[in-house]
């Protein structure tokens, strides 16, 4: 039996309140073989703490940690904590961030081939004639301290070894790995489970809340009337009678699903895939064919040195999945418009379904998240049976908070009136004219942060602020600028206004330390729309649940979730300073105030309009 005094020993850093008593939870979950959920702020310290409690199992019976994240750029976190506590400890334990062929194909840089498919097929039709791969070999003295990605890439590419398989290589000898979810909850869970055991490993599921919405996008796919344009230009290029037929059927299915997006009721709708293929008369054998067509047009496009794209293979490959999905309960066929085009899904939501058998494949699995309550609304929704649950109250000191709810704000019915917009507007003048920091202004939906900018940008102005606006669609790199701006902002004396959305990417993952972001402002609770998507995922939930408790987890729960997530971006330690002013009326409501962070529900204050004025004197009292 490992005792707690030995995972202690393991932690790397100075013991904070709860961590200790985290480490001994965990340790006698381990010993129970019973799964975790642990709901505990950013900041807290889950990474090393969860390290700690488990390293002694690694380093005295064998077992292996496998610790899953929402996104690639994310593994590498959980691996400079083990080298941090690598080197303070003087321990000798191997461990690595493992990333897929998209991020570490040496052919597909130099081939400029970006997407997952693309290299994924790329891999595929040159892996016999490629020179990285055919020079990948184990070099021992890189299995003497943990490895990034990053460190993995740079090497195999000065000694001209392919990335991918170099990894595959080192983790035979790894204890800790660090991977995106879809290694778990996807097929691709084959390559890792044949070299590292699954049943003689613990498994980590961070930012776990995710869990739910990243399993629907397993069996997931979407197409285009540009997809079908786009495969009849590829057709073009076979001459045969059976092209020709395909040709003409194409034609048809594009005149259709034209057809079929001009009948769409609302902001989407549903359709039938079957009544679709039948008048477009495509069969099995004729999507066969699509797929076999689009292979081909891979092979001459990498002969080519192309990236391998093919809408043939696209749309062979998802009016057969649309097929293999018809009558699935759980599946619903979804058609949309989106930037001016019609787009048809196949969409899952069988989150429990899709997930529950790949938990007991682990020995151990622990959850954990900032936003893991209510843990059982959680447990039931990923289909986890045997666990329990900690929730770490958080280290924000309420004497540093104010939050206030403006009882006269709502955005609640399908529009913002101009009535209830020009009181946002005036409450988040005040706001602002009360704070002398970086502050986020987090508005429910892209449509309601619409609504909001221009008169938002004139306050701005008028305060001399400089504001920053997230964009949907916006890319990556205009993301990190935008951020980056922002904070720099924050770090002289003239202050700045992020304008983002409680479903963007400002919203979760952003680190804001210090002066960087000291108030948040939240235009409204960001409930999904009430649209057909919205109707079938709240009644294929009240079918699994009832239909109170569906209700409260497909449409409650998540809303609060993402609101938490946002106010979660100021408090990242105890000695932060955090103001916020939750502007809807049903923050204050006794039916979702659980849902709340506890330094919320501690502070929280309902005040008119009128009285965020008196902020500007209330944060003098702040310590």
């Amino acid at each position: 039996m490992v005792s707690i005094m030995v995972n202690l020993r393991y932690f790397p850093y100075s013991l904070r309140e709860y961590q200790s008593e985290v480490i001994e939870f965990i340790e006698e979950m381990v010993r129970k073989r019973t799964n975790v959920c642990i709901h505990a702020a950013t900041g807290f310290g889950k990474t090393p703490v969860i390290l700690a409690a488990l390293l002694p199992y690694v380093l005295n019976e064998g077992r292996h940690i496998i610790w899953a994240v929402r996104t690639g750029n994310e593994t590498d976190r959980p691996i400079e904590e083990l080298k941090e506590i690598v080197e303070r400890k003087n321990i000798k334990i191997f461990g690595l961030s493992f990333r897929g062929k998209r991020d570490m194909c040496l052919l597909a840089r130099e081939l400029n081939i970006q997407d997952y498919t693309g290299v994924s097929v790329l891999c595929k039709k040159k892996r016999k004639n490629c020179p990285y791969y055919h020079n990948v070999h184990l070099v021992g003295f890189l299995l003497k301290q943990p490895l990034l990605f990053s460190e993995i890439y740079e090497f195999a590419k000065e000694t001209d070894m392919c990335p991918y398989f170099l990894q595959l290589e080192l983790l035979k000898y790894a204890k800790v790995v660090s991977l995106s979810y879809n290694y778990i909850i996807s097929d691709l869970g084959w390559t890792i489970n044949r070299l590292v055991s699954f049943r003689n490993s613990f498994l980590v599921v961070d930012e776990a809340h995710n869990l739910q919405y990243a399993a629907s996008t397993i069996n997931s796919d979407r197409i285009t009337i540009g997809s079908v344009k786009r495969a009849l230009n590829e057709i073009d290029s076979f001459k045969s009678d059976k092209a020709e037929a395909l040709r003409i059927k194409l034609k048809d299915l594009m005149k259709i699903l034209e057809e079929e997006g001009r009948k769409i009721r609302g902001e989407d709708d549903i359709f039938e895939p079957k009544v679709v293929l039948e008048a477009s008369d495509l069969n099995v054998e004729d999507l066969s064919l699509l797929v076999r067509y689009g292979s081909l047009i891979h092979s001459r496009q990498i002969k080519e040195g192309k990236s391998p794209r093919s809408s043939l293979f696209h749309l062979g490959h998802f009016w057969l999945a649309a097929l293999n999905s018809l009558n699935i309960d759980g599946i619903v066929f979804l058609k949309f418009r989106e930037n001016g085009k019609f787009v048809f899904e196949i969409w899952d939501m069988r989150a429990e379904e899709l997930l529950r058998d790949k938990w007991d494949k682990f020995r151990v699995c622990i959850f954990c998240s900032g936003t893991l309550r209510p843990i059982k609304a959680f447990s039931e929704t990923i289909g986890l049976t045997h666990y329990e649950g900690k929730v770490v109250p958080s280290f924000a000191d309420p004497s540093k908070i104010l939050t206030l709810v403006p009882i006269e704000l709502t955005t609640k019915g399908e529009e913002l009136e101009e009535k209830m917009l020009n009181k946002y507007l005036e409450a988040i003048s005040l706001f602002l004219e009360c704070i002398d920091s970086n502050v986020a202004v987090f508005c429910a939906s892209y449509r309601i942060q619409e609504d909001i900018l221009p008169g938002l940008s004139d306050i701005c102005c008028d305060l001399d602020k400089e504001l920053f606006v997230e964009k949907q669609g916006m890319s990556g790199d205009e993301a990190r600028k935008i951020l980056d701006d922002f904070k720099s902002v924050g770090r002289t004396k003239k202050a700045g206004v992020l304008c983002a959305t409680m479903t963007g990417r400002f919203a979760e993952g952003a680190d804001f330390p210090g002066k960087e972001l000291e108030g948040v402002f939240l235009v409204g609770i960001p409930f999904d729309k009430i649209t057909m998507r919205t109707k079938l995922y709240v009644n294929y939930y009240s079918k699994l649940y009832g239909k109170e408790k569906g209700r409260f987890y497909a449409y409650i729960v998540p809303a609060f979730r993402r609101a938490s997530q946002a106010l979660g971006r100021v408090i990242r330690s105890k000695e932060n300073k955090g103001i916020f002013v939750c502007g809807d009326k049903r923050y204050g409501n006794s039916k979702y105030f659980h849902l709340l962070p506890d330094y919320i529900q501690k502070t929280m204050v309902k005040v008119k309009v009128s009285e965020i004025s008196k902020l500007k004197e209330l944060t003098k009292s702040l310590k």
